[in-house]
């Protein structure tokens, strides 16, 4: 059994546990975005009752679902390649500009590590798709990333999303959302965007000189291309674009 909370209910004990859960679930990579910098001071500021906070009967914090409010009016076959990075930035935009949402965006599910395999990331999921409901969005829809892509960073995503084990969809993520009604849309392949000069990129890679060419990071889902003459490198991560229609939410 969980209960669920908003952010602005948080107290700061367990405001400090959500942070300390955000910041150790990614690799340092994502960390370094600044989209999420930039935006979700905001988020959380603009939408706390869009953010999933799931306790324990003892009050643990075992997980969160943070998600943004945005406009849509598109087909999903058409949502951006940007994917992250763009939903996050538009529901913000969205918000500042007064511009009424009408699709549910979800930015990621988080499960504190002893929790995890438990089954309680579709408790969130569920509990997130009630939103729809509430504000009458259209659909939800999430850039998601799967859990292990990283193993093959050299695999297109496109190749990946299809991977199959014992007849059932390799990655448990994909897997998880497919099994709780979500329908995978599209391959998103500039969902997150992370660039900076060879001093940023030996920091992230541990090394005291780069040469130009693709480099594995510890964690990222593809390899970042090093273009040492220019002193600059790029990141690109694709996600898979997934939605979870309104007659899909029960």
């Amino acid at each position: 059994m969980l209960n669920f909370l908003k952010f602005s209910d948080l107290d700061e004990k367990l405001l400090k546990e959500y942070r300390h859960i955000i910041s150790s679930a990614f690799p340092k990579i994502i960390g370094l975005s600044q989209v999420i910098r930039d935006n979700w001071p905001l988020l959380e500021s603009y939408f706390p009752e869009h953010q999933i906070i799931a306790l324990d009967a003892e009050g643990h914090l075992v997980g969160m679902m943070n998600t943004v409010p945005l406009h849509w009016d598109s087909p999903l076959s058409s949502l951006p390649d940007r994917g992250w990075d763009w939903m996050l930035q538009k529901g913000i935009q969205d918000h500042e500009q007064g511009i009424s949402a009408n699709h549910l965006g979800g930015l990621q599910v988080i499960v504190s590590q002893p929790y995890q395999g438990k089954g309680f990331s579709k408790l969130i999921i569920s509990e997130a798709k009630k939103l729809l409901g509430i504000y009458a969005y259209k659909n939800f829809i999430i850039p998601i990333r799967p859990t292990k892509k990283h193993l093959f960073p050299d695999v297109p995503m496109s190749s990946y999303i299809t991977k199959k084990i014992d007849d059932n969809l390799y990655d448990p993520w994909i897997r998880t959302h497919v099994k709780s009604g979500a329908e995978v849309v599209k391959v998103c392949s500039e969902s997150m965007l992370i660039h900076g000069d060879l001093s940023f990129w030996k920091d992230i890679l541990q090394k005291e000189s780069l040469t130009s060419g693709k480099h594995i990071v510890n964690g990222a889902l593809n390899r970042v291309d090093i273009d040492v003459e220019n002193n600059y490198g790029e990141y690109k991560e694709e996600n898979v674009w997934i939605a979870y229609r309104p007659d899909q939410t029960s």
